[in-house]
């Protein structure tokens, strides 16, 4: 210590805490000292783990990349951290003015519009005013390369056409140990359905699993499938089924996403929600296809099992 007394280390571990933007982040590593009044933070410790910092203004910020990771303002000759840390595996704010953003982050990251829509029919509790500040989770889950073009045609009836599209490989398996998902969309009601995998083979299983469960609750027959061009679709087997039960299959131009827009889209909007939720919530990038599953959900769309 500063004055050159010692103190014991009892033990270590690991603290999760919320940040001065609502993301929650582990400190690992992190020393227990009883005889210690106030909590401290090692710089030189951040800096060994590739972290910098800077100091303007009285305001101290790490940063990682270009993302600002922690902030802390100075008290006469000190930093101290905004944020604070968090008892059990979950915290969330509940004040009232924070009531608007508590309902954007348990729907999934929904847009003003969509909280408008909800609070005009009175299904959100304490809310007043649909007006949300700039949700940094939203951004960093929604970042993207290109707009896709929103096509003008739509199908008379339940199943007449259904797009469907492969997502993978994660870089992380999930807890199920899968690395993929298919969606399958209906065209007329743009219900989505998520099936999760280990291998892009399993497509064609999950197609037949999904399409005689679609038919015998809807009472109706699949009659046109639009994909793209990959393998999982256009195998022999695949190829057969489809003629054999009369299915029209629809393929993309090679390198036009664009005329599989529906499913592009939907995979998109499932990523961004569920990118959005995990950020969020600090959860470990292994829960992908749970945060995905959430996400589906909220699109009034059929959960599966993971």
């Amino acid at each position: 210590m500063g004055n050159d007394a010692e103190c014991n280390v009892v033990g270590t571990g690991n603290i999760r805490m919320r940040m001065f933007d609502g993301q929650v982040r582990t400190l690992t590593n992190v020393r227990h000292v009883p005889d210690m009044r106030k909590n401290l933070l090692s710089l030189g410790a951040l800096e060994a783990q590739g972290f910098r910092f800077s100091g303007e203004g009285g305001v101290l910020k790490v940063s990682t990349g270009s993302m600002t990771v922690l902030k802390g303002e100075r008290v006469a000759n000190l930093y101290r951290m905004k944020g604070s840390i968090i008892a059990g595996d979950a915290s969330v704010s509940t004040e009232k003015e924070d009531t608007t953003r508590l309902w954007h982050m348990r729907l999934g990251h929904i847009s003003e519009k969509g909280l408008q829509l909800l609070q005009k029919k009175g299904v959100l509790s304490g809310i007043k005013s649909c007006k949300l500040d700039l949700c940094e989770f939203c951004i960093l889950g929604r970042q993207r390369r290109v707009s896709f073009s929103t096509s003008e045609h739509r199908s008379k009836g339940l199943l007449d056409l259904v797009h469907t599209d492969v997502w993978g490989p994660s870089p992380v398996a999930s807890v199920g140990g899968a690395r993929y998902y298919v969606t399958f969309v209906d065209d007329f009601s743009r219900k989505v359905w998520t099936f999760f995998l280990k291998l892009k083979s399993e497509v064609f299983h999950k197609f037949k699993e999904w399409k005689t469960m679609v038919e015998n609750q809807r009472g109706r027959k699949v009659r046109a499938l639009r994909s793209d061009n990959g393998g999982e679709y256009t195998s022999t087997e695949f190829k057969e089924y489809l003629a054999r039960h009369g299915i029209k299959h629809q393929l993309s131009i090679p390198g036009r996403p664009e005329q599989n827009g529906v499913a592009e889209r939907m995979n998109r909007t499932l990523l961004e929600r569920a990118r959005s939720i995990r950020l969020q919530a600090g959860m470990p990038e292994g829960l992908w296809a749970e945060a995905v599953n959430h996400a589906a959900y909220l699109s009034t769309g059929h959960h599966q099992r993971l």
